[in-house]
């Protein structure tokens, strides 16, 4: 992982699998596309390489985690604001 993002400032990735899908017991499956996902699959498949690597993480409100390199917290999260105030404030879809 350190070699791939030797190239770039921070790597940009969804956090899920799905869009945010209906509450559901932790465990039980999770239906995605008429198929059921195991739960832990459909809620951190996108997110879990990043704890066993060690890469610090930021996501924001748009279904996206900006990942940084290791021992570089600041240039991430200074991006994540910079990308933050591109998307701008969080709104709730409509109907919530």
């Amino acid at each position: 992982m350190d070699k791939e993002l030797e190239q770039w400032h921070v790597l940009l990735c969804p956090v899920a699998m799905t869009p945010a899908f209906t509450h559901c017991a932790r465990g039980e499956a999770v239906a995605i596309d008429g198929r059921k996902v195991p739960y832990l699959m459909a809620s951190g498949a996108y997110t879990i390489p990043f704890s066993f690597t060690g890469h610090p993480v930021v996501v924001i409100p748009i279904g996206m985690q900006i990942v940084g390199k290791r021992w570089r917290e600041m240039e991430l999260l200074a991006i994540a604001q910079e990308l933050d105030q591109v998307v701008g404030s969080f709104q709730n879809p409509s109907g919530y």
